[in-house]
């Protein structure tokens, strides 16, 4: 018997210790009580405010990590939108370039085919009557291919001219491109 009441002593010390451990104020009574249990209640207050800073300085470090990503994408739309720009201009530049070289082609034939005099004369064919009027267009308006601005604008508004008015052909769509020059630049030269 006394060693099981020994046993049982052995036993329910460590109890009470882990229990006075888990409830400091265990064990006490009236003030003192009292007393304990209010610190501990400012102990928990003072952890759990704390614990609710930490989460607020947690919060404004997220908030300004979500402001740095959203100012890393403004940016990264913004590259992306000068890069469409950038390619769209390239594009345009290198119709244009296809334009003039094509443009410099068909000059570079009509020199090759001017009839020397001594040729035989042929009947006049469809492209001798609209070299011709590219001729005549070319000797009225001699700013053509000697003011490069005038000469610009001219290939400029005759594509704008093709694709508002496909039905203008001809000696008609060259005066067209004459008037609007005479319009935009004055008639000098």
């Amino acid at each position: 018997m006394k060693w099981c009441l020994l046993a049982f002593c052995l036993a329910v010390v460590p109890a009470m210790t882990c229990a006075q451990q888990a409830d400091p104020c265990a064990g006490l009574a009236g003030v003192a009580l009292g007393q304990c249990q209010g610190s501990q209640l400012r102990l928990q207050q003072q952890q759990l405010e704390q614990q609710q800073q930490e989460l607020a300085k947690q919060q404004q470090q997220l908030a300004l990590q979500q402001q740095q990503l959203a100012q890393q994408q403004q940016q990264l739309q913004q590259q992306q939108e000068r890069q469409n720009q950038l390619n769209e201009q390239q594009r345009q530049n290198q119709q244009q370039l296809e334009t003039v070289q094509h443009q410099n082609e068909l000059l570079g034939q009509q020199l090759g085919h001017e009839k020397s005099p001594n040729q035989v004369a042929q009947p006049p064919t469809r492209d001798d009557s609209k070299r011709q009027e590219v001729n005549s267009w070319k000797a009225e308006n001699p700013w053509y291919g000697s003011d490069y601005a005038r000469t610009q604008f001219a290939m400029r508004y005759a594509k704008q001219l093709q694709q508002e008015r496909p039905d203008l052909v001809g000696r008609p769509f060259l005066d067209a491109i004459s008037a609007k020059v005479r319009d935009t630049f004055g008639a000098g030269k």
